[in-house]
């Protein structure tokens, strides 16, 4: 069975003052959403991050330079990601489709990537 990487893309801080109920409530659907996906098998991980304390890495002249992000500014983050494992990407998709990420915000979207399977890769090299 495949793996896919769902990463959750929200503008920055878009839940930041939502009264402690409404956030509790929202937790509640994405951790029922996730224990569905575990119940059929589907599900390999995945978490919140936090909305602040990121740092970028890129390497200028040479050396790696660590800076504060993700930005305010920005137009999108990833407010988190699930690991599902489908048979292709059509099935991805489909589990990735009741995702209550996609239904909580206009502004909220979502993307799928396969995720390469490196085993052969470590074999070879270990």
């Amino acid at each position: 069975m495949a793996q896919y990487m769902l990463l959750l893309h929200q503008v920055p801080n878009y839940n930041v003052d939502l009264p402690r109920e409404k956030m509790m409530e929202m937790t509640k659907r994405y951790m029922a959403w996730a224990e569905g996906l575990r119940q059929k098998g589907k599900l390999a991980g995945g978490e919140k991050l936090t909305a602040s304390g990121g740092r970028q890495l890129r390497v200028k002249d040479g050396k790696t330079v660590a800076s504060d992000g993700p930005y305010a500014e920005a137009k999108d983050v990833i407010g988190g990601y699930f690991v599902i494992e489908a048979k292709d990407l059509a099935e991805a998709e489909a589990l990735a489709g009741d995702c209550p990420h996609l239904a909580l915000s206009p502004t909220n979207w979502a993307e799928i990537r396969p995720i390469e399977d490196m085993s052969q890769a470590r074999a070879a090299a270990g």
